[in-house]
């Protein structure tokens, strides 16, 4: 079952919160220590790429013999490349459906028994199987043959696994509509294929399989649950267990595999049309079910419509291998006009969190449906293929035979940031030495990195996943009031810091809720105030959304309300805005964590500190699928006429000061790009016109600025922006159409 803090009970959770306090102590310490030594550690691999065809649009391939030459060759859609020098040679003619070609995966198998590898693709559009016949001594001569095995409906591609343990691989399709495994009964001239039906829960998008109950059978998952496999897979009856929910567009393969190395199967999946790359750990429990708990890998990156395991480093263990695709839905995704990154995950069992690696930094190389993972040099070591509706490339792992010391190949080290004289100029962006028009939604999401990158200089570096160490959460108090049980909690954010929070879970839910981040302004009671527990009332925001049906978490911010925090000790962070950001990212991993949180709809919420606060995170987290900010930002240009000494204390960013002079021409961003990044997502601005900490006017500037981009996205009402006749607050008016404007973006 997943995971709900509501059903623990104060004192007892599992993991870190049962162990006393003294050894809990020393494990911290020790994990501190590993992930410094982690970070200091350099990484052992880099890559090169090789183009194949910049032109080709076709979203799968697959790396085997073609011409039993005794060399790997690359097959994908219309063409195979002949290795060593990848000759390009035909193999058909592809249907184009609907603007794509109906060739979702390549699965290499010799369906007729005639020595010649031949190919399994399983399609959504054409919502058929077929297999595509390799023509052999005739390769050169004449195209490749297409059969078609069934058209049981679309499905997301599929893989190859050997589903009865028979030594012989099968046909697992992702249908979404349709469950059910092919297998190969009659290999020769005339193959012949059965078609075995599963139980139609199985069905989603994304698939997996493995031994999730450890019984020597492979057991199927799908986003809802998974399939026990029976003793005759062919004839016996396969159970349905609801155990768990993962994201409803799970990416393909859902990896099944022990993470941690505790004896049991745990499942990994990114999500394919949205944020994010994920674990689920699984526990027994001697007294009850089994225990799942959500893990976030990776939260910066979206689109991992595919995954593979593989041992990239060579040191032993499988690695994590996927990359960001191209376009899946014609940018309605969010985060697919965003650059395009390669990525490999190695994962620390001490510290129980993930290094991240770049295969190929952001820089526009997709990989799509079924990428492979193979020694294509024959050097001894693993090359990786990324096909791609924007071209095909190879990567060459230079870990053996590289002929020079390995460096890690990152964004941070390649990538100097774009420099912008005025930011306000957003319909402008740095490519190839000079500033070129944002014409295009790609062109803005180049600007949008470089927005992030700006950021960062300001705040210092974003931390990786290599700091999201188990949440351990630990609820010291459970009181419930008319509306809502209150929960006082802490979570971990890194190794060694805990964040003092409070929990609202609506009473009498019905299933997953929308759920808020909501963040305080500057005060001594931090987080009790958006509780309704003293302050203004006018700033009660957590306390009135839970009212309304919203799970609400409100953190403190680090050296307010309960946090004790020195901002001169070593941390993960160099500023006190990037600490809050993170901080903020970890209270989502949280959110994201909680049977009664609907993962797709979670917004932030937060007033003057809070309010720009809200703005800095949902820029760098886009699981945030609303922002409202009140009173929480102007132009730096219009903030007591460009005096920027307000920004500069430990708990903000002091590198405005100690690096660029305090001189809003020097920071290296605004809050017109702020703004702007968050686009195409829903903003809510309240700017009182006698606000005297941030200028209406400046506010004014920044709201015309962002339109541009709102616009160039077709999503320009989605920015609104309300001027009430107020000083700095949030008068109930303004508040309760913000409450109201909320419930359009985040209830369904």
């Amino acid at each position: 079952m997943t995971a709900s803090l509501r059903e623990a009970s104060p004192r007892t959770l599992t993991g870190l919160a049962a162990i006393p306090a003294a050894i809990l102590t020393a494990i911290l310490t020790a994990i501190l220590a590993a992930n410094v030594a982690l970070a200091q550690s350099p990484p052992a691999v880099t890559f090169a790429r090789h183009s194949l065809n910049d032109a080709a649009e076709f979203c799968a391939c697959a790396v085997f013999d073609v011409n039993r030459d005794g060399r790997p060759d690359i097959y994908s859609g219309e063409w195979w490349y002949e290795a060593p020098h990848w000759k390009r040679h035909r193999v058909r003619d592809v249907e184009i459906i609907r603007g794509r070609f109906d060739d979702y995966s390549s699965l290499p198998m010799d369906v007729n028994q005639d020595g010649w590898t031949d190919v399994v693709s399983v399609n959504y559009r054409s919502q058929s199987l077929y297999w595509i016949e390799n023509p052999g001594d005739q390769l050169d001569k004449q195209d490749w043959l297409k059969h078609v095995i069934d058209t049981p409906g679309p499905s997301e591609t599929g893989r190859l696994v050997d589903i009865d343990g028979d030594g012989r691989l099968d046909v697992l399709p992702n249908g979404v509509r349709y469950a059910a495994w092919y297998e190969l009964t009659k290999a020769d001239a005339k193959p012949t294929w059965t078609r075995h039906d599963l139980p139609v829960e199985l069905a989603a998008h994304g698939i997996g399989s493995g031994d999730i109950n450890g019984d020597g059978r492979l057991d199927l998952v799908s986003p809802n649950g998974w399939l026990e496999a029976p003793v005759d897979r062919r004839k016996g009856r396969w159970l349905w267990h609801p155990d768990f929910k993962l994201h409803r567009d799970a990416g393909i393969p859902i990896v099944v595999t022990d993470v941690d190395g505790d004896g049991d199967a745990d499942l990994i999946w990114g999500r394919g049309h949205n944020i994010g790359l994920y674990w689920l750990e699984q526990s027994k429990s001697t007294n009850g079910p089994t225990q799942w708990q959500l893990h976030v890998i990776d939260s910066e990156w979206s689109q991992f419509h595919s995954l593979i395991t593989a041992d990239i480093d060579g040191d032993g263990a499988l690695d994590l291998v996927t990359g960001k695709r191209y376009l899946g839905h014609e940018g309605r995704d969010p985060g697919e006009y965003d650059p395009l990154p390669i990525l490999w995950y190695t994962f620390d069992r001490a510290s129980r969190a993930w290094r991240r690696n770049f295969i190929s930094p952001p820089d526009g190389v997709g990989c799509d449906l079924d990428p492979k993972v193979a020694d294509l040099d024959l050097d001894g070591d693993l090359d990786f293929v990324a096909p791609s509706r924007n071209g095909i490339s190879w990567f060459e792992n230079l870990r053996i035979h590289s002929g020079a010391p390995a460096t890690r190949s990152t964004p941070a080290a390649e990538e100097a940031p774009a420099q912008y004289a005025d930011h306000s100029q957003l319909m402008k962006v740095w490519r190839d030495n000079g500033l070129q028009n944002v014409s295009t939604p790609f062109d803005w999401g180049l600007r949008r990195r470089h927005v992030l990158q700006g950021m960062q200089s300001a705040m210092g570096p974003l931390p990786g996943p290599e700091h999201r160490v188990p949440l351990a959460t630990r609820i010291l108090k459970r009181e419930s009031t008319e509306h809502y049980e209150r929960l006082t909690l802490r979570f971990r954010t890194e190794a060694n810091d805990e964040v003092p929070a409070y929990l609202l879970i609506p009473h009498g839910l019905k299933g997953p809720a929308p759920a808020m981040l909501c963040l305080h302004q500057t005060t001594s009671i931090g987080k009790g105030e958006p509780a309704g527990l003293g302050g203004r009332p006018t700033l009660h925001y957590a306390h009135e959304l839970a009212q309304r049906g919203y799970v609400c978490l409100a953190p403190d911010y680090p050296s307010f309300g309960d946090y004790q925090f020195d901002f001169q000790a070593p941390q993960a962070t160099q500023s006190g805005s990037m600490k809050a950001i993170w901080n903020n990212l970890r209270a989502v991993d949280l959110l994201e964590a909680q049977a009664e949180v609907d993962r797709d709809h979670i917004g932030v919420i937060g007033h003057s500190l809070g309010g720009h606060n809200a703005l800095f995170t949902a820029a760098f987290d886009q699981r945030l699928r609303a922002v409202v900010t009140s009173c929480g930002f102007t132009a730096f240009h219009d903030y007591y006429q460009g005096k920027l000494a307000g920004w500069t204390s430990d708990r903000y960013m002091p590198r405005i000061r100690d690096v660029y002079g305090n001189d809003p021409d020097q920071v290296p961003f605004d809050f017109y790009e702020v703004i702007a990044a968050l686009a195409p997502r829903p903003v809510f601005v309240n700017a009182p016109l006698h606000d005297s900490n941030f200028d209406v006017g400046g506010v004014r500037k920044v709201a015309a600025a962002a339109s541009n981009v709102y616009r160039l996205l077709d999503a320009e009402a989605r920015l609104n922006v309300e001027y009430p006749d107020s000083a700095h607050d949030f008068p109930d008016a303004t508040r309760h159409r913000a409450y109201e404007w909320l419930d359009k973006h985040l209830k369904p």
